[in-house]
């Protein structure tokens, strides 16, 4: 444990002192919540690793954005709202899926961020392939 402790610390250090020697730092960055993919999809086109995290990144924000988007709804809506409203019988429902999102959304943005430190090519589970059918749903229509 100490050894990865210390491989870990040397690593950031070197990707301190050299910033554009790594792909891990701007990799990290596209982890930061909303924003932070626009650096390493559109600023490093040319490095794949950064790419691969870049896009994950874009996709989990989307994901996120598309719960906060249905819970909005479900809240503000006229038809919807008297059951999921502030002071609905169900909004407690909608606060909870809401919070566990966000939860889960900053858990791996932690995780996602990790792995792209440690330069490895990690995939969120279950996302790239949702990401995917919703893709090829676009396509086809």
């Amino acid at each position: 444990m100490a050894d990865k402790i210390r491989e870990i610390q040397s690593r950031f250090t070197k990707n301190l002192k050299d910033p554009g020697g790594s792909d891990s730092l701007p990799a990290v960055i596209g982890y930061v919540p909303l924003f932070g993919w626009i650096y390493p999809t559109f600023f490093k086109k040319d490095n794949d690793f950064c790419q691969f995290h870049g896009k994950q990144a874009m996709q989990l924000n989307g994901l996120m954005v598309a719960v906060y988007f249905i819970v909005w709804i479900l809240e503000h809506f006229p038809i919807t709202s008297w059951l999921f409203g502030p002071d609905a019988f169900l909004n407690p429902i909608t606060q909870a899926t809401w919070r566990l999102t966000m939860l889960g959304y900053f858990a791996l943005s932690v995780v996602g961020a990790y792995k792209a430190f440690t330069e490895e090519k990690w995939e969120i589970p279950f996302l790239s392939d949702f990401a995917q059918k919703i893709e090829k749903q676009m396509k086809d229509k």
